[in-house]
C-alpha cells in the first residue's frame, strides 16, 4: 500500500466506520426480531395442534428456503415506502429498515427449527443436546453480519455501498484493493469475538457433559453404599 493510498483510508476512515455501524445495526435489528419469531413458530411446532404444526412447518420452510436477495427485491417494491400518519405528516421507511427485516425471514427460519429441535430435547431431559441452541445460535449472527453487506444493492449507505463511494469519489481505480481488503479487516473484527464466543459456549458445554457422564453411573448400575449413606451428624464442640 503506498502512503497515498493510506493517507486516503484514513481520510475516509469515518465514514467507512458509519457504514459498518449500518451493517451491525441491520444484524442485530434482524437477528432480534427474527429470534423472537422463530421462537413463536418453534412454540406452534411443538404443540398438540396439528393445524399449528403444520402451519409452523410451511412457515419455517419458506422462510428457510427462499434466497434473501430474492426477499429483500420483494419488499422493496411490495412494502410500502411512506406512511401517512394524522397529524403527524408522513412516515418514510428507511432502505435500512427493508433489508433488516429481509433479513429477519432467514433468522426466523433458522430459529424456528433449532429452537424447537431443542426444546424436544429440553422436555426429554436430554438439556445437553437442548443447549447446543446456544453455539449455533451465535453462529449464525456472524452469518448475519456478513449478509448484512447485501443490503447495497437496494440502496442501502453500508460499508459495501460506501466502499464504491470511497473509490468513485477518488476516481483511482488502484484504490479498489486497499479500501475492500479494508472493509474485510472490519467484518473480520466484529466476527472473530464471535467466533471465539461460540468455541468458549461449545468447550463449555462438551465439559459440563463430559463431567456429567463421569458422575453418572450406568443405567442399571448401583451407586456404591458408600455414596448412598447419609453422613453422620457431627455433635456440636462442648467445653
Amino acid at each position: 500500500m503506498t502512503p497515498e493510498q493510506s493517507a486516503a483510508l484514513g481520510v475516509w476512515t469515518p465514514f467507512l466506520l458509519g457504514g459498518f455501524a449500518m451493517n451491525l445495526l441491520i444484524a442485530a435489528l434482524a437477528m432480534a426480531l427474527g429470534t423472537g419469531l422463530g421462537i413463536a413458530l418453534a412454540a406452534m411446532a411443538v404443540s398438540k395442534r396439528p393445524a399449528l404444526q403444520r402451519a409452523s412447518l410451511v412457515a419455517t420452510e419458506l422462510a428457510r428456503n427462499i434466497p434473501m436477495i430474492v426477499i429483500q427485491f420483494y419488499f422493496m417494491l411490495m412494502l410500502p415506502r411512506e406512511f401517512a400518519l394524522p397529524g403527524l405528516g408522513t412516515l418514510v421507511v428507511p432502505s435500512w429498515l427493508i433489508a433488516s427485516i429481509a433479513l429477519t425471514v432467514p433468522v426466523t427460519g433458522f430459529t424456528a427449527e433449532n429452537y424447537a429441535e431443542a426444546w424436544t430435547h429440553w422436555r426429554s431431559g436430554n438439556h445437553a443436546a437442548a443447549m447446543l441452541f446456544l453455539p449455533s445460535w451465535t453462529a449464525y449472527l456472524q452469518v448475519a453480519v456478513i449478509a448484512s453487506s447485501t443490503a447495497s444493492i437496494i440502496g442501502v449507505s453500508e460499508l459495501v455501498s460506501r466502499c464504491n463511494t470511497v473509490i468513485n469519489a477518488n476516481a483511482a481505480a488502484d484504490l479498489m484493493l486497499p479500501v475492500y481488503g479494508y472493509a474485510c479487516l472490519l467484518f473480520f473484527a466484529a466476527c472473530l469475538p464471535l467466533t471465539l464466543l461460540t468455541r468458549r459456549i461449545q468447550a463449555g458445554l462438551n465439559r459440563r457433559a463430559s463431567l456429567r457422564a463421569v458422575l453418572t453411573p450406568p443405567e442399571g448400575v448401583a451407586r456404591p453404599a458408600a455414596e448412598k449413606a447419609p453422613r453422620a451428624a457431627v455433635a456440636p464442640f462442648q467445653n
